[in-house]
């Protein structure tokens, strides 16, 4: 190995050390409150190091995301080349989300986060981000399997593909943050959250499948 492919690997192991890092900041303390210097010392660098590698939270946060994006892809791309019709897929997503919502609670919320992210405080461009969301964003797949449920004749043709994959995408980040928000209050009136979730799914299913509508 040569000198500068050692460094280009050293550099590379260093930037992952540092995400972890922050991840671990960002989940304990929370991101309003985490700092640079909180990162820095739990990765156990200087602050100017730090710097070299991301120029702000913002930035940190971002990578922490896109890390998180990846880990939840691991599970969408088994969904992708499942052989199901377009709708089941759809349901085998929501309950995919669910699941890693339960699992990695702050994996989530650091997703959910980048929903409403201010570029200007990160190093990544409008163009970077626009194309990192539409490979790996969670609503690309939604629309993914709309279109092919539209193919199979299982999902209705009368509202824009882009418009029922948002909406799908809005309600299901909406009913996660409810049943994790309220969970104490689902149990004190004993309500199941899988038993919300499924009829959640089966609300939206006939809203958009076509033999609901012929």
């Amino acid at each position: 190995m040569g000198i500068l492919e050692r460094k280009e690997r050293e550099k590379q192991q260093r930037r992952k050390d540092i995400i972890s890092a922050a991840e671990g900041v960002f989940f304990l303390k929370g991101f309003e409150r985490a700092t640079m210097d909180d990162v820095a010392e739990k990765a156990e660098l200087s602050k100017g190091t730090l710097y070299l590698y991301f120029k702000s939270k913002e930035d940190l946060h971002l990578a922490v995301a896109m890390k998180a994006i990846e880990q939840l892809s691991e599970t969408t791309d088994r969904i992708r080349n499942s052989e199901v019709n377009g709708l089941q897929k759809l349901v085998q997503l929501g309950r995919a989300f669910i699941q890693f919502a339960r699992q990695f609670p702050d994996h989530m919320n650091a997703i959910l986060r980048l929903e409403g992210m201010d570029l200007k405080n990160t190093s990544m461009s409008t163009a970077d981000m626009r194309q990192f969301l539409f490979e790996r964003s969670p609503v690309k797949l939604v629309l993914e399997f709309i279109s092919q449920g539209l193919e199979e004749n299982v999902i209705r043709k009368d509202i824009e593909p882009q418009v029922i994959a948002h909406t799908l995408w809005m309600q299901t980040l909406g009913i996660i943050q409810v049943l994790a928000f309220k969970k104490s209050l689902f149990e004190i009136i004993e309500l199941s959250p899988d038993e919300l979730f499924e009829n959640h799914i089966e609300l939206l299913l006939n809203g958009i499948r076509v033999n609901s509508h012929q």
